[in-house]
């Protein structure tokens, strides 16, 4: 009886040990990197089938305004006009990092972006599944330099 259960958390823990050693953060960046690049892309060319279906089901998009807290179906419905152009908007990534779960199945990132709007930070939250990584919660976020905020203070009244 202990010589079999010996055996079997044996056999588990090298099964876990496996599982654990088979998370590549390397790779995972360069997959992930693709995911985001090819988001961005979509929606700079109004690709809306790639660009929600990079999106999981009840993904989360928090736009710059304190109003825009979408469940992905209603921010697909809000979007969609801007979809039925030659460009829905142009972002484009130039500083990205990457943190990950214990077992890698779960990855957050911030980046910094060129748009219409300026410098612009998006963080988000990226879960893998069988078929590939898809983004749970992103959030588009103005940057205000610091020696800029009494500034903006004064024009919001705050």
């Amino acid at each position: 009886m202990i010589k079999s259960l010996f055996t079997l958390v044996l056999i588990v823990a090298l099964f876990a040990c496996k599982e654990k050693s088979t998370f590549n953060k390397e790779s995972a960046i360069v997959e992930l990197n693709a995911v985001m690049d090819n988001w961005h892309l979509s929606a700079a060319i109004a690709d809306e089938d790639v660009f929600f279906n990079s999106m999981d089901s009840n993904a989360v998009y928090l736009g710059t305004d304190p109003k825009e807290r979408w469940l992905k179906h209603e921010f697909e419905v809000w979007a969609m006009p801007y979809f039925q152009r030659d460009t829905a908007w142009a972002f484009k990534s130039y500083n990205r990092f990457w943190d990950f779960s214990e077992n890698g199945d779960i990855a957050w990132f911030d980046e910094l972006l060129e748009t219409h709007m300026g410098i612009c930070r998006g963080s988000g939250v990226m879960k893998k599944y069988d078929d590939g990584w898809k983004i749970k919660q992103y959030n588009l976020a103005l940057t205000l330099p610091n020696e800029k905020m009494n500034e903006f203070r004064l024009v919001q009244g705050i």
